[in-house]
Parts: C-alpha cells; structure tokens; sequence
C-alpha cells in the first residue's frame, strides 16, 4: 500500500482546501513534515485515520452523537469570528488486489446544520465509485483493506510510545498482539474430541453443532485453497528466476555489442579529454627537465669527475700541507728527535716520502683556469646541482617516462571503448533487453498478487480457527453425565493446554523479533539478550546477558522510548502487511544518542514509506543531515497566528531539503 496524497478542506488547523503529495521517490522511503507544536502536525495523523475509519477512527464505543460533536469541532474557525460550514478530509492510495494495483480515493465531507451534522462518504476505484460493493458496507470494506487493529502499528504518536512504555501492562496492546498472532497447529483430536461432544449434547445445542461442522469444512476448504495458491506461486518463482536469467543473458549480449559502452559515451568522453590533459601536463614537466639539468643524467661518469674536480678546488690548502708535512718528516728523520721506538728502514721513508710529494703534486682534472675563476659560493652551487642531477633529476624522468607509458595505454583503451560505442547492433538488443526486463516485471507483479491472495486466505483461516476454538473451548467447560463423556473433556482440557503450550512457542518468534530490533536500536549493542512476554497481559521482561531481568521501570525514559518503537515495529513486522508508516513527534523524550539512532537505523528501514511528524527540536539540522539520504521530500507547516491557519509549504524550517515532485496544492 501506497499513500498518495492527502487532501484537507476547512479541517482543524487548515482552511480552505490543501493537497499534499506523499508519494515516496525510489530509494528515499521518507517524507519529512516539520511544524512547531500547535502547527496541525497530529491533525494530519487524524486525517489519516478519520478518511479510513470514520467513528471508528475514534474508538469502539463511541456513539454516533459523540461523533457528530467531534466533527463539528474539528471544523475550521478562523480568528476573525467566522467558521465555515463544510470541511472534508480525503486520502488516495495505490492497494494491490488480484495481481493488480488499484487507485482509491476515499472522502468524508460534512456539513453543520444547525444542532445536526450530515456526512457523506465517497469511495472511487481507479476514477470510478465501487459498485461491487453496497454503498452502506464502504465503511466495512474500508476496515477489511487497512483493519483498525493493524493500523494502530503502522499509524501511531509520541503518546503510543508512551503508553508502551509505561510501567504498567498495556491491554491495547496485548489487543494487537492477539489479532496477529494466530496459532495454526492445532491438534486434529481436540477438533475430533470437539465434535464428538457437539454429537453428544447435539439435543441440547444442536446448532452450535452445526456451527461448528460448518466451520471446520471451512477451514478444510482454505486450507485446499491455500495449497493450490502455494503451488501457483511456486510455478511463478521458477519463472521468474527463468525470466531473469534470459534478462541477464539479454544484458550480457548488450554490454558485448557495446551498448553499455554507448550508454556511457558521455562518462568516456570525459575520460578521454582528462587522460590527455594528464599527458599534456606530463610532457610539459619532461620539456622543462629536458631544458635544466636532464642532459647532464645522459653522461653520469662525466658528470662524477665534475663534481670530484670540484671537490677538490674547494680545497686549495691541501698541497701546501703535504709539502709543510714532508719537510718536518724529513727533519724528524735527520734529527731523530723526538725518539722512535720502531725501526724505520729506507724502504719506509722512501715510501712516505713518495706518497707526500704526489698528494701535493696532484693533478686536477679541469682546467686550472676554469675551476680557479669560480669562487666557493659557485663551486658549492655547481656541486648542489650535480647532486640534484644523480638524486632527483633522472629518477624524476624516469617516474614521468612510465607515467606517459600508462597513460598511453589508458588512451588507447578508452579510444577502443568509443569505437565499440559507436556500433550499430547494440540497438537491436536494447530493444530485446527492455522487452525481457518487461517480461520480468509482469511476472514479479503476478507474483507478489499470488503471494498476497495467500496471505490474506491464511489471514481467513486463522480467524475461522480462532472461531473454532471458541466453541471449543465452550465445549470444554460444558459438563458431562457419562464416563466417555468426562473422559473427552478430559483430554479436551488436555488438549487446551497443549495448545497454550504451542502459544508460547509462537510468542517466541515475537520475542526473536523484539530483540533483534531493540538491539538494533539501542546504543549499547546487545544490551538485551532475551525478553519474556506473559501469554496473558502480554507485558514484557527484559533478560540481559547475564541472565538478569531488566525490569521496565529501571529503564531510562530514552531507553523505555527505544523498547516501545522495537515492540511496535516488531509487531509491525511479524503482521506481514506492507503498509505505510506515520510517525507522530517520535523522538520527543529520547537523548541525542537514541536519536541518531533512530533516524539512522529506524526510519530508513520501518516501511516502503515512512511519514514523520517532527518538530524543529526533533529532527534538528544534525538529523536532518544524516536522515538526507532516506528523505524523498519534506513539507513545512506554518501557523500563521493573524488568520489562525496552518499552511503546509515545501521544505523543512530553513532547509530547501525537498524532492522535485514534493509539492503542496491549495486553494481558497
């Protein structure tokens, strides 16, 4: 189920006649309204349920004069003194049946006359009123498509959550959780035993016999039905996996031809002109290189006795030290003061002396003239730059050489990639492509109606058996004059219990759901290792890791917030109904944590289409920002104090954060 749009006329906050859109975009589940309290946020949340449910949205024992006064109150009346005579409230939604999705649109209209006020009710299905059903029964079969008890999981406000996380049991509850769970395994004996009595007593209560054997070849009907509409969808499956495997075969041809290359054409064009403006920038860095100091890299030996050649000029005292240093030697050896201890022989002088005289006589490999003209400073600038030759400068080059040769390659790929753009056969097969991804389509729709049309003759069977062991159970209590008697309600009593036993087991299921959401949603990971709900009042125990019970009472008001959304949207999930959500000032009572949390984790994930109702204190500017990629567009409600109106406009307080088609239509 889809909610389209919402349409108010002269109701509660809201004069003249608004219409909003609600339709999600794909991938972004949230529509965001914002308005400070008083704004009219709640009264859309009511408009909701009233189009739905008329006097029933207002509860199950209510008279149709309270009603009648709360529709005259819920009519416009602006400040100056002057209240209108008519008001409206319409909703228009998408709701698939046999296969197909059908467009509803449902309007209440009333007018005030006088002490009296007269509704009217209209209900169109795909532009045209439903004549398959009377007139009068419109408000039943508005309750059979979205049920009251559902509803209340899917549509609910901050007061919900605070009614679930009172310390207290909550009988609506354990209202709701009766009406989901409906036990299937029932022991044929107990039905058999069942009978057996009705047989019995058939004198005193011959009809509720009758009743009874009505109801189980019911039941023995659908549950033929239900295989049969099992076997359908299984068929469907195996072509629907069938249909996708000849779309992806179709889609593989596709990209071969180069269609998905011609899909892309733009994205490689783009690709092309970045590669060569990487080349360009490239070869210029190479050109400026090839005009410093890259040449000298070419001669590496040269460029060594450079540098060596320039080492040495820079120190032009060595000479006149080696001579200074043979001549004391020379003296120590005439003198031979002071004393040596070791023995010297000629061969050792001789030695000495040679090494001194050529180290002072040594030659330098540059022109003396060249070398001698350059002071210190140029010399140690020549030999910086020599460095840069050996250190940086060619392995520069050599780093630009193999980035050109990359590029090249990546150039000649993406040109590769143009000329299979440019083919002419990719056409034929998207045609072919599009027909399959079709094909596909059809089947899933086909299927997902199948899978409906079981769930709902599930949905038929269990309230027959509910129904069945109702009589039963009253079976069970009557009393019996025989022995055999007594002994089948025995075995019925025993029976019961086993069945209480198997309530239990499908409790469980609700718990494993429970805990898998609060854990989602709480901040201290898996704070919460099991729950416990009573068979009776339905009211929850928390058990931690340690085996402890966490009682309701100790728990923080965030996280009693936090366990009333869990159980909500674990009942949520276990109805199975793909139904809309509408949240109602959700993140009033929790701390920052828990609402990063629960825009995070719970909003993008609770529906197909999830409506919020926040304040600007709830969903602030930080949560905003990280709810923004679930968001599909947002409104504003502005209450305007002078004509005592609310007006629902695009955007979100001061953030432009809306879709293309979030649009707000009103007239006068």
């Amino acid at each position: 189920m889809i909610l389209r749009s919402i349409e108010l006329e002269n109701f509660g906050l809201y004069a003249g006649r608004q219409r909003l859109d609600l339709v999600p975009q794909r991938g972004r589940p949230v529509i965001l309204f914002g308005g400070r309290n008083g704004a009219g946020k709640t009264t859309l949340l009511e408009a909701v349920r009233l189009a739905l449910y008329g006097r029933r949205a207002l509860g199950f024992r209510v008279a149709q004069s309270e009603y009648e006064d709360h529709l005259r109150g819920r009519v416009h009346a602006g400040l100056d003194g002057k209240t209108a005579n008519i008001a409206s409230v319409g909703l228009e939604f998408d709701y698939a049946e046999g296969g197909v999705v059908q467009r509803y649109r449902v309007n209440r209209r009333w007018t005030v006359k006088g002490s009296k006020v007269v509704e009217t009710l209209s209900l169109e299905k795909d532009g045209a009123p439903v004549d398959a059903v009377p007139r009068d029964e419109w408000h039943s079969f508005l309750q059979e498509l979205v049920p009251p008890g559902v509803s209340q999981l899917f549509f609910f406000d901050g007061e919900k959550i605070a009614e679930i996380a009172r310390d207290d049991p909550d009988e609506g509850l354990a209202e709701a959780v009766r009406g989901l769970l409906g036990i299937e395994l029932v022991g044929r004996l107990r039905t058999d035993l069942g009978l057996y009595l009705a047989r019995r007593n058939r004198r005193e209560g011959g009809n509720a016999a009758a009743k009874l054997e009505l109801t189980v070849r019911e039941i023995a009907a659908l549950d033929r039905q239900i295989v049969e509409k099992a076997e359908h969808v299984a068929e469907l499956r195996s072509r629907q996996m069938s249909q996708a495997r000849v779309a992806s075969n179709v889609r593989q041809r596709f990209v071969a031809e180069g269609g998905d290359a011609a899909s892309r054409r733009a994205s490689i064009e783009a690709a092309r002109k970045e590669v060569r403006e990487q080349i360009m920038r490239r070869e210029t860095e190479m050109r400026e290189l090839a005009g410093g100091l890259l040449p000298f890299a070419a001669a590496p030996k040269l460029t060594k006795r450079f540098a060596n050649a320039l080492s040495r000029a820079s120190e032009p005292g060595i000479g006149a030290e080696a001579a200074a240093l043979r001549q004391r030697l020379l003296s120590w050896r005439a003198t031979g003061d002071p004393k040596r201890s070791a023995k010297w022989n000629g061969a050792h002088w001789h030695d000495l002396e040679a090494f001194l005289a050529a180290d002072a006589a040594a030659p330098v490999d540059l022109p003396e003239s060249s070398v001698s003209e350059l002071d210190t400073g140029e010399r140690r600038k020549l030999l910086g730059k020599l460095t840069d030759v050996r250190e940086t400068v060619a392995a520069r080059a050599s780093l630009l050489v193999a980035e050109l040769d990359a590029l090249a390659r990546r150039l000649r790929e993406i040109e590769a990639d143009l000329v299979r753009a440019s083919g002419q056969a990719a056409g034929v097969v998207l045609d072919e492509l599009l027909l399959a991804e079709k094909d596909m389509g059809a089947v899933e729709a086909e299927l997902k109606a199948r899978e409906e049309e079981v769930r709902i003759l599930e949905y038929q069977r269990a309230t027959l058996d509910r129904e069945r062991r109702r009589m039963l159970d009253a079976q069970n209590e009557a009393a019996a004059g025989e022995e055999r008697a007594e002994l089948a309600n025995r075995v019925g009593r025993a029976l019961q219990q086993y069945e209480e036993q198997l309530l239990d087991r499908k409790l469980a299921q609700l718990q494993t759901e429970f805990v898998s959401r609060f854990n989602h949603l709480a901040r201290k990971g898996n704070f919460v290792a099991d729950v416990r709900i009573d068979r009776t009042s339905f009211d929850a125990t928390l058990i931690d890791r340690a085996g402890r019970e966490i009682r309701k009472s100790t728990l923080s008001a965030g996280e009693k917030q936090v366990y009333a959304i869990a159980m909500l949207w674990a009942l949520a999930r276990t109805s199975g109904r793909p139904l809309p959500m509408i949240i109602d000032t959700p993140l009033a009572r929790l701390d920052s944590e828990h609402r990063n949390t629960l825009v995070e984790r719970y909003f993008p994930e609770a529906s197909h289409q999830v409506i919020v109702l926040s304040t600007d204190t709830e969903v602030d500017d930080a949560l905003l920002e990280r709810l923004g990629p679930s968001i599909s567009h947002t409104y504003r409600l502005d209450y305007d104090p002078v004509r005592g109106a609310t007006t629902a406009t695009p955007g979100y307080f001061d953030d432009a954060h809306n879709g293309e088609d979030g649009v707000a239509l009103q007239q006068a």
